[in-house]
């Protein structure tokens, strides 16, 4: 016997998401009067029926704490829905979208979805989409990963076909080669590193310097997309180096394994409380978050010069890049002398 209930979701609202083949919505289950979020994919983007619910299964094997549930797998005529459990603060891109993240916060975080990542190479499964809209924001402020929708079965070579891939986060082999490995995850990983430290506008300022996708898949192949060494000031050289080691254009030369950054990035201890804030066009603030010691720098421009003002004192600089060397350097004496 099969049964085929009626489920009566309303939906509330189109949630924004950066997904190619699916659309987010917050729906709420009108015979339980609660919220939940329900992924719609579209079966035409799916190769045959005995594809429908390979996320939804990916997802139901996967036992993990930073790993998103789903409550319920079904279909219409047209559609694939999963529904997931409602996090009120949302993704880690709208967290982005907000307010900037200090050091410590992007280590938390980041350890966070890297276990979850750690945990699903160990059962032979790479994500393939990893990026600020797929990790989630729970309530005790966990990372929590989602969205297996690319992701693929490693076969007994630690290999997979390509299928389908999220321009801004493309890893330099993509752009020539359908056969990939984890370390398409680490380039990710990488990218997703580079954008909480420095924001999701930088990041999403670079990709439209490219007049279309084979422009920017060739930046990504020669490594010029993301900019590597382009960091604001308070980022610790510590962070930049994890994050370059992730974005090498060969895989060869990136880390062998999640648990490998997570070492690293457990390491970090400098600059851990600095918080940049974005106030104008050109004017910037950076924070010390620390209940001993208060301070900020800021860098603005006033008519054609650029100015930093730090402890009553102002400094002139000719450009904005020698302004955030400025500030790197003056961050790096404040730390010596709580030191």
């Amino acid at each position: 016997m099969q049964i085929n209930p009626n489920v009566n979701l309303k939906v509330i609202k189109k949630i924004k998401s950066e997904g190619v083949n699916s659309n987010l919505y917050l729906v709420e289950d009108t015979q339980l009067g609660c919220k939940f979020i329900l992924k719609q994919i579209s079966k035409k983007k799916l190769k045959s029926a005995d594809k429908y619910f390979d996320e939804s299964k990916k997802i139901y094997r996967c036992n993990h704490p930073n790993i998103m549930n789903i409550n319920t797998a079904s279909q219409d005529e047209n559609n694939i829905y999963i529904t997931m459990p409602y996090l009120e603060r949302g993704s880690l891109y709208n967290l982005l979208e907000n307010k900037s993240l200090t050091i410590r916060e992007v280590i938390k975080y980041s350890l966070d979805f890297l276990s979850a990542i750690q945990y699903i190479h160990s059962l032979g499964i790479i994500h393939c989409d990893i990026k600020p809209n797929n990790v989630l924001i729970s309530d005790n402020d966990n990372a929590i990963l989602t969205d297996f929708g690319s992701a693929l079965y490693l076969n007994n070579s630690g290999n997979a076909r390509l299928r389908n891939v999220y321009y801004k986060h493309i890893a330099p082999e993509q752009c020539t080669n359908s056969i990939i490995d984890k370390k398409i995850d680490i380039y990710q990983i990488g990218t997703t590193l580079y954008r909480m430290c420095n924001g999701n506008e930088e990041y999403n300022n670079q990709a439209r310097k490219y007049k279309d996708l084979n422009s920017l898949k060739i930046a990504c192949a020669k490594g010029k997309f993301p900019i590597r060494k382009k960091y604001l000031p308070h980022v610790p050289r510590e962070i930049i180096n994890i994050i370059e080691k992730c974005l090498m254009i060969d895989p060869r030369d990136r880390y062998e394994d999640v648990l490998e950054i997570m070492n690293d990035l457990s390491s970090v201890s400098r600059n851990l409380d600095w918080r940049y804030k974005k106030l104008e066009e050109n004017d910037f603030v950076w924070e010390l978050e620390d209940k001993n010691y208060n301070t900020y720098i800021r860098l603005y421009k006033e008519d054609t010069v650029w100015k930093v003002l730090s402890d009553g004192k102002i400094y002139t600089v000719d450009t904005k890049a020698k302004g955030y060397k400025l500030i790197r350097s003056i961050i790096k004496n404040k730390k010596m002398t709580l030191l």
